[in-house]
């Protein structure tokens, strides 16, 4: 069983436009809704993977009706907590001419100190019932900064493995709670250490410096140039699948870490965990909505990484 926690789940809106042009108007060429925020996203691309899971964090009003009914829907348990206000939407414009990709995120809802402990408490039993739980993406205002790392240990407490997928603050504080796994990406890893990744040698520094700082194991996603895994003085190297098209690349991170987590559930070693990993990447960059993957597609693409 696997628990994804989204603190600040939203509607993914991702319209498909013939070009984008910034003060025109604009008619979509195909246009789609979906439950998301980045542990939506892990959660969504796991049950495809056929891996049962349960989705927890906040929603709010309107939105987060659709957001629950939808993971419903995808055969995802939900088990959010509500609070006062509105879920966010986040609306991605996918330019087909230019190929660029345009992201608008709202804030979401505030959460207040009691709800954080109602979640805790959720998180508690969940925790529980799982082998592992993932950590994704940012925090909701009101949600202490060092939420991760309190979250993280509890989950540990409970006997299932915590998985981390954060930025800036979240993924500093987090790392405190030492987690299974942390999955950063380039931007991320060079913004929480300081120095580019811009030679081997750096990302290796890099995987060892993330390790140092609480992560059992690193995942170091690269985009086009593939991803690292590190495991105690184990580094590899993962290349990446040559895509004659890409369609739209949000959501690839996401899939990446539901693909490895998937793997290790199933019992899979490491590298081959983070193959089907980035099959699972790679299949998601092929479809219009983010946390999308094909299944025939990932097996296909999986078979490519390992021949």
């Amino acid at each position: 069983m696997l628990v994804t926690v989204t603190l600040n789940a939203a509607i993914d809106k991702t319209y498909k436009l013939e070009r984008f042009r910034p003060g025109k108007l604009h008619r979509t060429k195909e246009q789609l809704s979906l439950p998301g925020g980045k542990g939506i996203n892990v959660a969504r691309v796991a049950r495809t993977l056929g891996t049962d899971v349960i989705a927890t964090g906040f929603i709010a009003g309107y939105n987060g009706r659709f957001i629950a009914e939808g993971c419903a829907k995808a055969g995802i348990t939900p088990a959010f907590v509500e609070t006062e206000g509105e879920s966010r939407c986040c609306h991605t414009l996918l330019d087909e001419e230019s190929g660029e990709v345009t992201e608008v995120l709202e804030q979401g809802p505030v959460v207040t100190e009691e709800g954080f402990a109602q979640l805790q408490s959720k998180l508690k039993l969940l925790a529980s019932q799982a082998r592992m739980v993932t950590f994704s993406g940012s925090l909701c205002a009101g949600v202490p900064a060092d939420a991760y790392q309190h979250l993280i240990e509890q989950v540990r407490q409970s006997g299932a493995l915590p998985v981390l997928d954060a930025s800036g603050p979240a993924l500093v504080h987090g790392l405190k709670g030492k987690p299974h796994l942390v999955k950063p990406n380039r931007d991320e890893a060079e913004a929480l250490l300081g120095y580019a990744l811009s030679s081997e040698e750096a990302i290796i520094a890099a995987l060892r410096d993330i390790q140092a700082l609480g992560a059992e194991r690193v995942l170091l996603s690269l985009g086009a140039d593939g991803a690292w895994f590190s495991e105690g003085d184990e580094h590899v190297h993962l290349p990446g699948t040559a895509l004659e098209q890409v369609v739209n690349p949000v959501g690839c991170g996401d899939a990446l870490l539901a693909g490895t987590v998937c793997g290790k559930l199933k019992g899979m070693e490491w590298r081959t965990a983070a193959q089907l990993g980035m099959a699972s990447a790679a299949a998601n960059a092929l479809s219009v909505g983010a946390g999308i993957v094909d299944i025939d597609t990932v097996a296909r693409l999986l078979k490519m990484l390992q021949s």
